[in-house]
């Protein structure tokens, strides 16, 4: 089995780039430093986070290379680091320094910080000077085990547990198995209605969840949720995502729609589900990859939860973007960046392979090294029209809109909806892409935190919705 490294394409850009800078950062492969004494970048590294951690915001751009003092001065940094507390919690100091790789003649030095809600990796890049190129959020490697509910969430899954039941599932699918959790309602016998959760882009479980990144187990929370109100619900881990099995990282859009048409057909299968009451539930990604499969599916239905409404080409630039204003950049970095968008789309366009390579300009572009990895899959769904998808889809359609989401923007669900036969559209002004109610700016809860339950206005739309499917369904036989 590969390790899944594809990217989560989903998740906030701002997450793996702070700043637009020339180091190049592919995925790191870290090396331990037996001595940050021994490594002159790694001393300089913690000297930053001392200052940063003692606000001295002069003093922590000391070393910067010339293009990062224009991009990153004092002021903008102390915003940055505003907006990592903010969504991460309080700081509370840092990890072991290690060396990353990093092509000639940069040099990569990863150091992991404890927030009190996650710990995050920060990426210092170096120039063959010395000098500070690059400045780098990037998920920490964390044991899985360590992605476990807490606060309001670790509360909320107990108490539901009392009216569910669960079962570990095993499907073979394009040669590879794929585990996960069936999870029935404990009162009755069925056969019971079911969902299929299809997740979202890059290494997140059958909970939700991705280390460093996401912890909230926000499937796992639907799930609950939906079983309680008396649905089965199938949630699974990805190919090449233990425990499946597999390559995550030689995959396309095709290989995912595959995966669903398996999973619907073991679902079909079950005493405990009525066949004819399975319906498709799609976040993120998942909700274009439920567009794809849908139409070579006996279903009852779908439901796109925060899915794409534009092909990924436009998601991509627009998320960019919008970002990019949300924290202050000036129109010549949004312009440069939206070139580097624009590069990086057409170089995976006429890619070959699992990969793509880096050379020339695109070394230097932080948006060709942030999707490097998932270039075969990002190659067969790029440029796929999803609105054109749900003219297709002749089953009724749930989709919702958050309006606090940053990486499907606004007007996505729109688009889907006029486009789909039988769609309701269902709007969230506070909701965010990761399903959860955020009262402030938006750019302040790109990640969710690890205590953060669903949005409840979510929840109950999503269960009257199934119930009324159900009750026509069930009237028409």
């Amino acid at each position: 089995m590969k390790p899944h490294r594809t990217l989560i394409i989903g998740l906030s850009l701002a997450w793996a780039l702070i700043v637009d800078a020339p180091a190049p950062v592919a995925q790191p492969v870290a090396v331990a430093i037996a001595t940050a004494r021994a490594v002159p970048d790694a001393q300089v590294a913690l000297a930053m986070l001392t200052a940063l951690a003692a606000d001295r915001w002069v003093a922590a751009t000391h070393g910067f290379t010339a293009a990062m003092r224009q991009g990153l001065p004092p002021e903008k940094l102390h915003q940055l680091w505003q907006q990592l507390k903010q969504q991460n919690g309080a700081y509370q100091g840092h990890g072991a320094a290690v060396a990353a790789s990093a092509p000639a003649p940069y040099h990569n030095v990863l150091v992991p910080l404890r927030f009190s809600h996650a710990t995050l990796g920060l990426l210092f890049s170096y120039d063959a000077r010395g000098d500070l190129a690059g400045l780098h959020i990037v998920p920490v490697a964390l044991s899985r085990t360590a992605l476990q509910p807490a606060g309001a969430v670790a509360a909320r899954l107990a108490r539901q547990a009392a009216c569910l039941r669960a079962q570990p599932v095993a499907v073979d699918s394009t040669g590879a198995v794929l585990r996960g959790t069936l999870t029935l309602p404990r009162d009755g016998a069925g056969p019971f209605a079911a969902v299929l959760l299809l997740p979202g882009s890059g290494p997140v479980d059958e909970n939700g969840n991705a280390p460093g990144a996401l912890g909230n187990s926000m499937y796992q929370q639907l799930a609950y949720d939906l079983t309680c109100k008396d649905y089965a619900v199938l949630r699974y881990n990805k190919l090449g995502l233990a425990p499946s099995t597999g390559n995550g990282n030689d995959v396309t859009l095709a290989t995912y729609v595959q995966n669903t048409r398996d999973l619907v057909t073991w679902l079909a299968r079950q005493p405990a589900i009525d066949p004819h009451e399975i319906v498709l539930a799609g976040h993120s990604e998942g909700g274009l990859i439920a567009l794809a499969a849908a139409p070579g599916l006996k279903i009852a239905g779908v439901i796109s939860l925060e899915g794409p409404g534009k092909p990924l080409a436009r998601i991509i630039a627009g998320q960019a973007i919008a970002e990019a204003r949300l924290r202050g950049a000036s129109p010549a970095q949004i312009a440069r960046e939206r070139a580097q968008i624009a590069a990086t789309l057409a170089a995976i366009r006429h890619s070959h392979g699992v990969s793509l390579s880096l050379s020339g300009a695109l070394a230097r572009n932080p948006f060709a090294r942030l999707f490097a990895p998932a270039a075969a899959l990002l190659r067969s769904e790029i440029d796929v029209d999803p609105a054109q998808l749900a003219r297709a889809i002749h089953v009724p359609m749930l989709i919702t809109q958050g309006g606090k989401d940053v990486q499907v923007l606004p007007g996505n669900g729109q688009r889907l909806a006029r486009a789909a036969p039988q769609a309701t559209l269902a709007q969230f002004p506070d909701m965010t892409h990761d399903l959860t109610r955020c009262t402030g700016r938006a750019i302040a809860c790109v990640m969710p935190q690890p205590g953060d339950v669903l949005d409840a206005h979510l929840v109950a739309r999503v269960v009257r919705w199934l119930d009324a499917l159900r009750a026509t369904l069930r009237h028409a036989a």
